[in-house]
């Protein structure tokens, strides 16, 4: 198998393993169990290194009781991943797909520096739209936590090195 048959395995086994069980939970109405917040967690794990916010909401649900999270804080929340969620799943697919044509095509003599640049250009107007989509749930956040919910993330935050290392 080559570098390029690889990528593309790699890339539907993401996608495959990502979207097809989360739907039905995602757009349910019901609030999620910790573990199914987990599961969440670590299903977009996979998709989160293509882009640059981070997604935040399946760590604040799965401490929602650290944060003190109140009913219309937790109902918001669950509103935003109803309507929001598929579609952000979805834009980061769409990343990973444009990314590994990008990669095909930048090894391929056939196609022009102008189709590269094109190519780039599509991918980072994808990277804007998902921007926009996590930038929602951003402020929400912003808009309804507390300065102590606000100190309690970034106690909840020093768990995970990867958003840890951001925190002020």
């Amino acid at each position: 198998m080559n570098t390029q048959t690889n990528t593309l395995a790699i890339a539907v086994a993401i996608s495959c393993l990502v979207n097809k069980p989360l739907w039905a939970v995602h757009e349910s109405g019901h609030d999620l169990t910790d573990e199914e917040w987990s599961v969440i967690e670590s299903k977009v794990a996979l998709l989160d290194d293509i882009n640059y916010m981070p997604t935040l909401l399946p760590t604040i649900m799965r401490n929602r009781d650290v944060l003190q999270l109140t009913d219309q804080q937790i109902r918001s929340f669950r509103d935003w991943r109803k309507h929001h969620y598929a579609n952000m799943v979805n834009t980061m697919n769409k990343i990973i797909e444009k990314r590994i044509a990008f990669k095909k095509a930048a090894l391929n003599p056939r196609i022009s520096d102008q189709g590269l640049i094109d190519m780039q250009n599509d991918i980072l107007i994808t990277q804007k739209k998902l921007l926009e989509i996590k930038l929602t749930c951003r402020q929400m956040l912003v808009d309804s936590f507390t300065d102590d919910q606000w100190d309690n993330f970034a106690f909840v935050v020093a768990d995970h090195p990867k958003l840890a290392s951001f925190m002020q």
